[in-house]
């Protein structure tokens, strides 16, 4: 549930409204402790491949966030640059 439904949230609300990659980052980070939480009494072997699960979508939707981050970046980037350029008469 916590990588179907929460990360996906996550992405989504950074996508909407982006205070800072770090804070998204964070709650990626919250919701894969929730995810550990919620798997510790499972068998080992059922434990382990969550446990990858749970890693594997927190790896993507962080990196998700960052290119978010470097797409705004390079666009805000890009317009203060197209700004500057003179104006042909």
């Amino acid at each position: 549930m916590i990588i179907k439904q929460c990360f996906p949230l996550v992405i989504e609300r950074y996508e909407r409204d982006p205070v800072s990659p770090e804070a998204s980052i964070g709650s990626l980070e919250r919701y894969r402790k929730m995810g550990y939480d919620a798997i510790r009494n499972l068998p080992q072997e059922e434990k382990q491949r969550d446990q990858s699960a749970i890693d594997t979508a927190f790896q993507e939707s962080a990196e998700k966030i960052q290119r978010l981050d470097e797409q705004r970046r390079q666009h805000c980037a890009d317009t203060h640059n197209a700004d500057d350029l003179p104006v042909q008469s």
